[in-house]
């Protein structure tokens, strides 16, 4: 009986490697995160009154299985690679913002007027004569 039931699972198995063939068929980060909003706004509905959430959930679930049986295999890793891109300048901006706050006794964080990269000099020195590291623009701040 056994032996039956692995014939069964192996014929499954070599079937849906047969539907995979050319699709794109992985859950990357995208779908990763894509999934776990729809299980929260799953979870969420629970609590709301409306459906509202149970329909942003499904379209979701179904916009996963699009991509996962996608046979447009570049543009579906292209949009992995543009979402890896948005979230790194999220946590970039996130991490910068977290070391503001936390050295915000000890330095003056400012904009160069030309060309606006963030720069910083310590705080209590009075007028001091700053220089762009980017566009080389020297101008007077007062820290």
């Amino acid at each position: 009986m056994g032996q039956i039931w692995l014939e069964r699972l192996l014929r499954w198995n070599a079937k849906i490697q047969k539907l995979l063939v050319g699709r794109y068929a992985r859950m990357d980060q995208l779908n990763n995160t894509l999934l776990k909003v729809s299980l929260i706004l799953l979870l969420l509905n629970l609590f709301l009154p409306t459906s509202i959430a149970f329909w942003l959930a499904a379209a979701l679930l179904l916009w996963i299985n699009y991509r996962f049986f996608s046979k447009r295999i570049y543009p579906r890793s292209n949009e992995n690679t543009r979402y890896m891109l948005k979230v790194q300048q999220l946590k970039k901006k996130f991490n910068f913002s977290k070391e503001k706050l936390k050295e915000r006794k000890a330095y003056t964080y400012f904009k160069c007027p030309n060309c606006k990269q963030q720069l910083r000099a310590p705080k209590g020195k009075g007028k001091i004569k700053v220089t762009c590291s980017r566009c080389k623009e020297q101008f007077n701040k007062r820290v």
